[in-house]
């Protein structure tokens, strides 16, 4: 009997990908049901590229990678991320600040209405915990056609690192 229960609970003890710090490179993304600030609802369906870069940041991370978002707009503008192959989104982190959602809203309306942007708003927390993004940094996540996260990080980039980021993302969108 103790051995039967004692495998039980070894069962239930088994962390799965978001009790072990969510997903992981070369993990199948799970999908989600986040809303933008207008009410549209979006899912990892809703993306059909062979590209998706995922931003999740909040307030005060937002400007960590600024550069690194600044540049892919040059490369689409100039051609070499295609709409058809590479799509962009971010997610607000709601968590990261005190500030009355209703406030978050309009500063995310406006930046959707000055970048074209599709930002989705995880008021609860709850994607943090799913894919295992980390509160008051800037997170980038990547995935491939199949949505298999082929890139992961956190915080503040270097050129070089950065570079290599988007060196990837023209790969992937072939």
């Amino acid at each position: 009997m103790m051995t039967r229960i004692a495998l039980a609970l070894s069962i239930l003890l088994i962390p799965t990908a978001a009790m072990a710090g969510g997903l992981k490179v070369g993990d199948k993304a799970s999908n989600f049901n986040l809303k933008d600030s207008k009410g549209k609802t979006y899912t990892m369906g809703s993306f059909k590229t062979n590209v998706l870069v995922v931003w999740y940041e909040g307030k005060n991370s937002k400007e960590q990678n600024r550069w690194i978002k600044n540049k892919l707009k040059k490369q689409r503008n100039a051609g070499k991320l295609k709409a058809a192959t590479y799509t962009s989104i971010g997610i607000a982190n709601f968590q990261e600040t005190a500030v009355p959602n209703f406030i978050i809203n309009m500063v995310i309306k406006k930046e959707m209405k000055k970048t074209g942007s599709i930002i989705l708003c995880d008021r609860t927390g709850k994607m943090m915990k799913q894919w295992g993004f980390r509160n008051g940094r800037s997170n980038i996540f990547v995935f491939d056609k199949n949505r298999r996260l082929r890139w992961k990080t956190s915080g503040p980039l270097s050129k070089k690192v950065g570079n290599r980021l988007i060196r990837m993302i023209r790969r992937l969108q072939r």
